[in-house]
């Protein structure tokens, strides 16, 4: 994947996702929003404003989901399987069980966390990876095939 190509799906990708989230979040009444968890995270352990922390939060969220586009890359590279979105969706799920873990760990390691509802975070936090997974190499390969 070139560079450029794997950062416009991943951002693609991560957009969607954090839409789907916010979605979820209206209609089950709880924040399961990716970047605004990472902002009340940091916010409650850093020295940042409100603001600040927010913007981190962002940064780190959209960071994360060019990281995670990388690894996709790299699973194609290693595979040399194409971009597709079977292929996407897979690893959505699989990125989505791989986030299931980090956020756990976060959750459990951080002094303050967040009141967010684990037992639906987790499910939708999946469901949300899918859609990234999905959009991210869908758009790469429509991008690809324009080229």
């Amino acid at each position: 994947m070139k560079t450029n190509r794997m950062i416009m799906a991943s951002l693609a990708g991560t957009t969607l996702m954090t839409a789907f989230s916010e979605l979820m979040s209206k209609a089950k009444g709880s924040n399961y929003n990716e970047a605004e968890i990472l902002s009340e995270l940091l916010n409650r352990i850093t020295p940042l404003s409100k603001p600040q922390a927010r913007l981190a939060g962002w940064i780190a969220h959209y960071g994360i989901g060019v990281v995670f586009a990388a690894l996709y890359d790299l699973y194609l590279k290693q595979t040399q399987a194409k971009a597709n979105a079977a292929s996407g969706t897979v690893y959505g799920f699989l990125s989505g069980l791989a986030g299931v873990v980090v956020w756990k760990s976060t959750f459990k390691m951080h002094p303050n966390p967040p009141g967010v509802d684990l037992k639906t975070y987790y499910p939708q936090l999946v469901l949300a990876h899918i859609v990234f997974g999905f959009v991210t190499a869908v758009l790469y390969q429509s991008i690809r095939n324009s080229n």
